[in-house]
């Protein structure tokens, strides 16, 4: 009992760990955290290591081969929208023998925004000088817009995208590159979506945001008297929805 008392404690002594939180959680919906623990003993592994993260989840490792490092995935959950801080994580291991269970804290200092789960809706209203709908040239490339360049054919594109004339002139086939049309950029602003209650008005925005930005709709925040200017790219989508997740907790 001595001996395997003693192995045990030192199974679980000796370690470090990292966890990154992925940049997309949204409430109620299960997500993976990534995991990396490390054995920084000098001479022994460490067996059957179970690390538990606050969110329920949890991760085993069978094998951390002594001055190595080992990687994993734990699901996790969180049921509200907000920041969430991870400060600690449990390993627990039951070698040697499987009679006694040994655990041991390890501390973390892991910060992420968990936002609203989205959830659809219509008819939303928009600031009153973003209210129409219309065309406008993109940056992206397309069939229906301005011509912007000339190229090769490259027996992708339409025929009659073909510019014959230059392509007489130069003796092989030119193409017109075009613009692509884009919606006209809107403003949200989440205390005027529709819902019962903030939350469910800060859940239709979040899905009304990712429904525009994959479509490549330019939107933008009116939010606590600012705006946001209307943009398409993925860190502007993360940052309405970061601030959706964040209204009302400033």
């Amino acid at each position: 009992m001595t001996v395997s008392g003693v192995a045990g404690w030192l199974n679980i002594r000796g370690l470090a760990l990292q966890v990154r939180l992925p940049d997309e959680i949204y409430a109620s919906q299960e997500t993976f955290a990534y995991l990396v623990i490390a054995n920084r003993k000098r001479f022994v592994p460490s067996f059957l290591l179970r690390v538990a993260v606050e969110g329920g989840g949890w991760a085993d490792f069978s094998l951390v081969e002594r001055q190595s490092d080992e990687a994993g995935s734990a699901a996790i959950r969180f049921s509200r929208r907000g920041i969430v801080t991870l400060g600690r994580a449990v390993v627990s291991s039951p070698f040697p023998i499987n009679f006694f269970v040994r655990s041991t804290v390890l501390p973390l200092d892991v910060r992420g925004v968990v936002f609203p789960s989205p959830l659809p809706c219509a008819g939303f209203p928009v600031l009153p000088e973003q209210a129409g709908r219309g065309g406008r040239e993109s940056l992206s490339p397309g069939y229906e817009g301005e011509v912007d360049r000339i190229s090769d054919y490259t027996g992708t594109e339409p025929f009659r995208l073909i510019h014959w004339r230059l392509s007489a002139r130069h003796g092989s086939l030119k193409v017109k590159g075009m613009t692509a049309v884009a919606d006209e950029p809107i403003i949200l602003d989440p205390d005027r979506l529709p819902g019962s209650d903030r939350e469910e008005r800060l859940r239709c925005g979040v899905w009304l945001v990712n429904r525009a930005i994959r479509a490549n709709r330019p939107v933008g925040l009116s939010v606590g008297g600012r705006t946001i200017p209307p943009d398409t790219s993925r860190a502007h989508r993360l940052r309405l929805l970061t601030e959706l997740a964040l209204h009302g907790f400033r």
